[in-house]
C-alpha cells in the first residue's frame, strides 16, 4: 500500500496543492498540441476540428469542460463529468462499465462479437473504444473533456457514428516549473470513509525540453449490503438448501485505483516538435453495485463472491512540425487493457430450477458431479478480456489564416479483443463440462480483430469574410474478423462442440494459449465507404455565428457467433442540423444551441435467435432522433456566474422491431426454423437507457474578504425517466426507470497557493437509477429479480491543496 501512495504522489506529496491546477499554457496553430484549455482572454480553445480555436468560433454542437471547470466541479471520474454534459447519457453497471449514448441513440451491446459503440471515446489523439465498457479514466491535470455532438464521421471516422467524447491531457511547459498537491478526504451515505491523492510536477529541463510527471491514489468506500437469504430455501431438484451466510457484510462494494502519467516534450529544433507520453491505470473494486428493491435499499443478497479488476496503459508519440507554411502532424499509440470479472450467477439457477420443477430433465438434472449425485446448479460467471489497440495518424493543415483552409490525413488502426467468458457450477462432472474447463458448463472463448482503414479531408473556404462553406469527406475501409468457441460441450445441446469446425477438435491447450476445447466460429466481415459533411456558417455580427450542417456517421459492420448466422452490415447515420453561437453584452452572456434530425438506416440491433435463444446482431430496421440542445451563461456581476445547459431528444425505431427479423420487417413471418414470430417493439418505441430530457445547472458566487478568497457554489441536475429495455414487454415486467433531480453544493477559500473545499454531492441522497435491469428473464424469474444500479448516495468530501 505504501507504494502505491509513493507513486501517487511522488516527492510532491511534501506539499499541498490547489484545488483549481495551474491554467494551462496558450497554443496556436493547426496541431492540437492541446496544452490549453483558455486564450489570453479567458476563452476555451479547442480542437474539435482537428485545429486549435475559440469554442465560439466553431460551427459545431459541443461543449468543453476546462481544467478549471473540472476543478470547480470536483469531477474526478466518468460520471462526475457526465452529468454536466447534457447530449451525453449513459448506463453504468459498475466502474468501468457504461455505454455511452449521445442524442438518445442508445443502440448499443455489450456482446464480444457484437456491435461497436456508437460513440468514439479518445485519449489525447488515440481512440480507445471499447464495446460496453467505456475506460474510467482519473481526471487530473486534465487540458479539458470535450462532448462532440453528432456524427463526426469524417474527421474522426468509425464509432464516432452519434457523437465523440474527448479526454485531453496537459502537455509539458518549457517555460515554467509548476505543481500541486491535493489531498481529499470523504464519506458516503450508509457507507464508508475514502480518500484521494493527486499530485502533478511540470519541469523544464531546458528551453526545448520539458517532463510532466502526474500520479494518483483513490480509496472509495462500499455503500452496498449483502444480507442473508431466507433460511430454509432448497433448490427442488437436487435439494441443496442455499444459503449465503458466509458472504453476509456490509458495504461490500469498495473501489481502490492507482496510476499516472508521464510525458517529455522536446523541441527538435523551432518548427519541430516531439512529445512521448505513457500512462496507465489499475483499479480493483468488490462486491456490486447494485442493489435488489426486493430485498431492500442498497441491500443485495449474493451467494458467491465479486469482483472486479480493471487495469489499462497507454504509449504514445506525436511529432509535430511544418512543411514550409503547412503543419504536419503524426500521432501514434498503443493501448492496452486488461480486465477481469467475477459475478454470482445463482439467481438464475435458483429461479430455473424452481420454474422447472416439475419438469427437471429441462434444467436440474443436467447438474451431477462425477458419482452422478445431483448438485447445486448455482453458477459463477468470470469474464476475462485483453483489448489491444494500435493506431496511426498523419495529417497536414494549411494555414487557418488563408481563405481557404484543408485539414487531410491518412488513418490506421488495429483492435483485437481476447474475450474468455465462463460459466462455472462447482463440482460439474467432467462429462458435463465443456472439454478442458472442469466445471465450465458454458463458454465463450473469441478472439476478434478489427482493422480501419481511412483517408479524410476537410476543407472550409471563406466565400466572403463573413461566410464560410466547409465540406469533408471520409473513405474508409474495415476488416474484422472472429475466431474461436461459444456453447455447451457436445453431450448438452446442439451448439457448442456439436458445431467444431473440421480439424479444431482437441485444440485446447494448443502452444497459442487459445483456450478453446475448438473452434465454433471462424469467420470475416468487409466493408467499405465514403462518409460526407457539408457545413455552411455565417458570422451575422460579431460574437453571433450560425450555421447549417449535413453530416454523415458510422459503425462497421461484423459477424455474428452463430456460424449459420450472417454477417451484420454497416449502420448509417445522417444528421440535419441548424446552429448557433452567440455572445451578447461584451461577452457577459453567451448563448448557444442546436436543432438537430438524426436517421439512422441499417440499425444494428440484438435480437434473439431460434437456435438456444443465442443473442445475433442484425440490421433490423431504422430509426430517428430530433431534439434540440442548448447551454447558457450569464456573468451579471464581478465573481457572479450562472449556466444552465440541457438537452431534448426524441429517439424511437421507425420500423417494427421484430423477435425474428426478415427483410419485410413482417413480424408475422415465421423464423428460418419456422418458429412463429412476434412484434418485440412497434414502430415509435422510445430507445432504451436515455431519457429525452436532460438539463443541468451550475451557480457560482466568487469573492474576496481580506486576503483570502472565498467561493460558493450550488449544481442542480435533472433528467427524465429511462425505459429499460426497446422489447416492450420485457420494459414493462423490468419497470420504468424513474426520472430523478439532485443537487451538489459546495464553498471554499484560498490563500496565495493554499486552499481548501467541502463539497457535498447528491444533497438530497437520491436513489436515482443508473441502469435497471434483471439478473434472469421476468417471465421466469419475477420482478424479484430486478436489480437497481444507483447513483452514488449523499457524498461529502473535503479537500485540501497548495499550488506551486
Amino acid at each position: 500500500m505504501m507504494g502505491k501512495w509513493i507513486w501517487a504522489g511522488g516527492a510532491s506529496l511534501l506539499a499541498f496543492a490547489s484545488v483549481g491546477t495551474a491554467h494551462a499554457q496558450v497554443v496556436g496553430g493547426p496541431p492540437p498540441k492541446d496544452a490549453s484549455a483558455a486564450d489570453a482572454a479567458g476563452e476555451i480553445v479547442v480542437t474539435a476540428q482537428k485545429r486549435s480555436e475559440k469554442l465560439q468560433d466553431v460551427p459545431l454542437s459541443i461543449v468543453a469542460l476546462t481544467t478549471e471547470a473540472l476543478a470547480e466541479r470536483n469531477v474526478r471520474n466518468f460520471n462526475d463529468y457526465a452529468k454536466f454534459l447534457p447530449s451525453l447519457s449513459y448506463s453504468s453497471y459498475g466502474p468501468g462499465q457504461a455505454e455511452v449514448y449521445f442524442r438518445g441513440l442508445s443502440n448499443g451491446n455489450r456482446l464480444s462479437t457484437g456491435s461497436l459503440p456508437t460513440v468514439g471515446v479518445y485519449l489525447d489523439e488515440q481512440p480507445v473504444t471499447t464495446i460496453g465498457s467505456t475506460i474510467d479514466v482519473h481526471i487530473y491535470d486534465i487540458a479539458r473533456v470535450e462532448a462532440l455532438s453528432g456524427p463526426q464521421g469524417t474527421l474522426f471516422g468509425a464509432s464516432s457514428e452519434a457523437g465523440t467524447l474527448r479526454i485531453i491531457t496537459n502537455k509539458p511547459d518549457t517555460k515554467a516549473f509548476s505543481g500541486s498537491v491535493d489531498l481529499t478526504a470523504n464519506t458516503v451515505a450508509h457507507g464508508k470513509a475514502g480518500g484521494i491523492a493527486e499530485s502533478y510536477l511540470n519541469i523544464p529541463l531546458s528551453s526545448r525540453a520539458a517532463l510532466r510527471v502526474v500520479g494518483f491514489y483513490q480509496y472509495d468506500g462500499g455503500y452496498i449490503d449483502n444480507v442473508r437469504a431466507p433460511g430454509g430455501v432448497t433448490y427442488p431438484t437436487s435439494g441443496v438448501v442455499r444459503d449465503n451466510k458466509a458472504l453476509v457484510g456490509r458495504d461490500q462494494n469498495s473501489i481502490e485505483a492507482y496510476g499516472g502519467r508521464a510525458a517529455l516534450k522536446v523541441d527538435l529544433d523551432d518548427n519541430w516538435t516531439a512529445t512521448a507520453g505513457v500512462m496507465g491505470q489499475h483499479q480493483t473494486s468488490n462486491g456490486t453495485f447494485a442493489y435488489k428493491p426486493s430485498v431492500g435499499d442498497l441491500k443485495t443478497t449474493r451467494f458467491f463472491p465479486e469482483a472486479q479488476k480493471d487495469e489499462w496503459y497507454q504509449a504514445s508519440l506525436a511529432i509535430e512540425g511544418k512543411l514550409g507554411s503547412f503543419d504536419l502532424t503524426y500521432a501514434g499509440a498503443y493501448f492496452e487493457r486488461k480486465a477481469a470479472y467475477t459475478s454470482d450467477y445463482s439467481d438464475y439457477a435458483y429461479l430455473y430450477d424452481s420454474y422447472y420443477a416439475s419438469t427437471p430433465d429441462y434444467f436440474g438434472n443436467n447438474f451431477k458431479d462425477n458419482a452422478g449425485n445431483l448438485i447445486n446448479p448455482a453458477q459463477i460467471v468470470s469474464q476475462d478480456e485483453r483489448f489491444t489497440k494500435q493506431s496511426h495518424e498523419l495529417r497536414i493543415a494549411s494555414p487557418a489564416t488563408d481563405r481557404l483552409r484543408i485539414v487531410a490525413g491518412l488513418f490506421y488502426q488495429r483492435q483485437t479483443n481476447n474475450w474468455r467468458n465462463l460459466y462455472t457450477v462447482p463440482n460439474l462432472a467432467d462429462a458435463q463440462s465443456v472439454t478442458g474447463l472442469p466445471g465450465v458448463n458454458y463458454a465463450n472463448i473469441q478472439f476478434r480483430t478489427d482493422r480501419d482503414y481511412a483517408a479524410f479531408a476537410e476543407a472550409a473556404f471563406d466565400i466572403v469574410p463573413t461566410l464560410t462553406l466547409t465540406g469533408g469527406l471520409r473513405g474508409y475501409k474495415y476488416d474484422n474478423n472472429v475466431i474461436g468457441f461459444f456453447g455447451f460441450n457436445g453431450t448438452r445441446s446442439a451448439v457448442g462442440e456439436a458445431l467444431c469446425l473440421p480439424g479444431t477438435v482437441g485444440a485446447y491447450g494448443v502452444p497459442n494459449g487459445s483456450g478453446r476445447p475448438c473452434d465454433n466460429i471462424d469467420a470475416k466481415a468487409t466493408g467499405s465507404g465514403v462518409r460526407h459533411k457539408l457545413n455552411l456558417s455565417w458570422k451575422a455580427a460579431p460574437g453571433k455565428l450560425l450555421y447549417a450542417t449535413w453530416s454523415t456517421g458510422f459503425r462497421p459492420g461484423g459477424i455474428n457467433r452463430r456460424p449459420i448466422a450472417p454477417a451484420y452490415a454497416v449502420e448509417k447515420l445522417t444528421n440535419y442540423e441548424i446552429g448557433w453561437k452567440t455572445s451578447w453584452l461584451g461577452g457577459k452572456v453567451l448563448f448557444n444551441g442546436a436543432l438537430f434530425l438524426e436517421k439512422l438506416s441499417q440499425a444494428q440491433f440484438a435480437v434473439t435467435s431460434d437456435q438456444n435463444g443465442i443473442t445475433d446482431i442484425v440490421n433490423a430496421g431504422r430509426a430517428r432522433s430530433k431534439g434540440i440542445e442548448a447551454d447558457l451563461t450569464v456573468r451579471p456581476a464581478q465573481g457572479l456566474s450562472f449556466q444552465v445547459s440541457g438537452t431534448y431528444a426524441d429517439a424511437v425505431i421507425t420500423t417494427d422491431l421484430c423477435k425474428y427479423t426478415n427483410a419485410a420487417f413482417d413480424c408475422t413471418i415465421p423464423s428460418d426454423s419456422g418458429n412463429p414470430n412476434a412484434l418485440r417493439a412497434p414502430a415509435g418505441t422510445r430507445f432504451a437507457g436515455s431519457p429525452r430530457f436532460k438539463l443541468s445547472g451550475l451557480m457560482r458566487y466568487e469573492f474576496t474578504l481580506g486576503k483570502i478568497d472565498y467561493f460558493l457554489q450550488a449544481a442542480a441536475f435533472h433528467q427524465s425517466s429511462v425505459s429499460s429495455s426497446l422489447d416492450v414487454e420485457e420494459a414493462r415486467l423490468i419497470g420504468l426507470q424513474p426520472g430523478y433531480s439532485t443537487v451538489d453544493l459546495s464553498a471554499g477559500i484560498s490563500r496565495d497557493t493554499w486552499s481548501a473545499s467541502l463539497t457535498v454531492e447528491n444533497l438530497g441522497d437520491k436513489r436515482a437509477q443508473q441502469s435497471r435491469t434483471a439478473t434472469c428473464a421476468i417471465s421466469i424469474c419475477g420482478r424479484g429479480s430486478v436489480v437497481i444500479y444507483p447513483l452514488r448516495p449523499r457524498f461529502v468530501s473535503l479537500r485540501v491543496g497548495r499550488r506551486f
